[in-house]
Formats: C-alpha cells, sequence, structure tokens
C-alpha cells in the first residue's frame, strides 16, 4: 500500500526554510555544472587540436573538417542550454509558467544525477504545457521531483509523462529503480510536500517498496 502525500493547505511561508529547500537545489546544481561544463568542453579541446592538425597538413575542405567544426558548435550549444537552464533557475520571475520547459529545464541541471545513478531517463508527452503557477515555485517543485524521482530510480529506469487531464496539466514521475536510495530522495521528498502549494500543485506519491514508485503532480491549465 503506498503511502500519499497530502496537499498541504497552503504554502510554507517560512523564509528560512525556503531557503534552505533553494540552497538544496543549488547545491546539486553546482556539482553538476562543473560535470556539463567539462564534458563538452574536454571534446571540443579534443577536436580544435585535430582540426589544427589537420589545417596543419593542408587538409582545408571536405567531411573530416566540417565534423570537427559540427562537434565544436554542438559543444557551444551544449554549454550555452546548460547556462542558459541555470540563469532561468536564478531568476525565474521572467519565466513563463510551463511545465513542460520546468522538466526540459530540470534534466539539463541534473542530468549528471541520472548518469551517475544509472538511471535511464524516458520522457512523453508535448514539448510545451502552460500552466497557471507562480513562475519560481514550478522551477523549484519541478527540479526537487526530478531529484526524488532519479534517487528512487537508481540502477534502473525512470518514466515522465506530462499531459493534460480537463482542467489540469498532469505531471507523473515512474521510478523503476533496481536500487532505488529512499534516503538521498527523502530531503526532495520533503521539499516537495512544503512547495507544492506555492506553485498551485496538488501533489500525490506512492511510495510503496515492492512496487515502481510514482511522484504525480498536478496543475491548473488555462484552457
Amino acid at each position: 500500500m503506498g503511502h500519499p502525500i497530502q496537499r498541504i493547505p497552503k504554502p510554507d511561508e517560512d523564509p528560512q526554510r525556503r531557503a534552505a529547500d533553494r540552497t538544496l537545489l543549488l547545491t546539486r546544481i553546482a556539482i553538476g555544472l562543473a560535470h556539463e561544463g567539462k564534458n563538452p568542453l574536454h571534446n571540443m579541446v579534443l577536436h580544435l587540436q585535430l582540426l589544427g592538425e589537420r589545417l596543419r597538413d593542408g587538409e582545408r575542405d571536405g567531411a573530416p573538417v566540417e565534423g570537427h567544426l559540427q562537434a565544436l558548435r554542438d559543444g557551444i550549444g551544449r554549454v550555452d542550454a546548460v547556462l542558459k537552464a541555470f540563469s532561468d533557475l536564478a531568476s525565474p520571475e521572467r519565466l513563463q509558467p510551463d511545465v513542460a520547459a520546468a522538466v526540459a529545464r530540470a534534466q539539463l541541471l541534473f542530468g549528471f544525477e541520472a548518469r551517475r545513478g544509472s538511471v535511464a531517463v524516458m520522457q512523453r508527452g508535448p514539448a510545451s504545457i502552460p500552466v497557471r503557477a507562480d513562475p519560481a515555485a514550478l522551477c523549484e517543485v519541478v527540479c526537487h521531483a526530478f531529484l526524488a524521482a532519479v534517487a528512487l530510480a537508481r540502477d534502473g529506469a525512470l518514466h515522465i509523462t506530462i499531459d493534460i487531464d480537463g482542467p489540469r496539466a498532469r505531471l507523473e514521475f515512474r521510478a523503476e529503480g533496481a536500487a532505488p536510495r529512499r534516503d538521498d530522495a527523502a530531503p526532495f521528498l520533503e521539499a516537495l510536500r512544503r512547495l507544492a502549494p506555492s506553485a498551485s500543485a496538488e501533489l500525490s506519491a506512492d511510495l510503496a517498496p515492492a512496487a515502481p514508485a510514482r511522484l504525480s503532480l498536478s496543475f491548473p491549465h488555462p484552457r
């Protein structure tokens, strides 16, 4: 039998608690940024070296040179996307509240966490679903949910579904972990429970030990 997390009647307005929840995210982002930036930068250094060797050898045209140039473009695009996602989280007030965009942002910022935990992430649903929610709270709630789900999906798979159910947009995480880390998930689950009402979200969870863990968030959807 699952252990539901009930919706809280009103948002947690304790500023110290809110700052602690945000610091929890920023600490994980700092670790992730070091890895997410390092890999494409190392790849770009390698391709610059190979490109330089080809140019020194007089090979200025053709597919080999273009391949290195494309790898450089891809690396620059990757770093730019990660830095933009971090900027969006740091200043979310200017964002349009969109639950699908929030999930994409969380995957960019915390993809390293999934890879480190050997979690295969699969997602289905539209690329954009606007919701009626505070953009800052929406951003943080989705990030906490993603990190909790990754911990519960360790050495397994994480299925993310985003869809519209009548007047609400629904986001579900189904974690099928072979070695779930419930202790690692706990701080993010607690933050999620506190912050969900601030994002106008209804939250439920099924964390039964013998079944895949499920986290479900629903938000008002503007028709």
